[in-house]
């Protein structure tokens, strides 16, 4: 399943994507893979994403995860900002071709 998800950070992005790599084996545990992750080009403190999760049984794990809250917090999440918005199977990505980003 796809979810959009927006939050604050109070340490910006580099700190944020730090902890990120650091948890890569969360992500696994809990099927998440990152198709998108940035700020906004104006105001670093202000997240955006697009995850995948393998289900949303993986998802309710997540979520209920509180080292990994910790975790997050640590970093600059500001927690209680976070927005989750589940995306309907009807969606496609990377069309026509995969876009990288510099």
């Amino acid at each position: 399943m796809l979810v959009v998800t927006t939050i604050s950070l109070s340490k910006g992005f580099k700190a944020w994507n730090e902890m990120v790599h650091a948890s890569e084996d969360k992500l696994k545990e809990y099927g998440m893979t990152f198709i998108f992750a940035g700020t906004e080009a104006d105001d670093d403190s202000k997240l955006h994403t697009v995850i995948h999760f393998e289900s949303e049984a993986h998802l309710q794990r997540f979520h209920q995860d509180e080292e990994l809250t910790r975790r997050r917090a640590e970093a600059g999440a500001i927690v209680e900002t976070g927005t989750f918005t589940p995306i309907s199977n009807e969606a496609f990505t990377n069309y026509p071709s995969a876009l990288h980003l510099k």
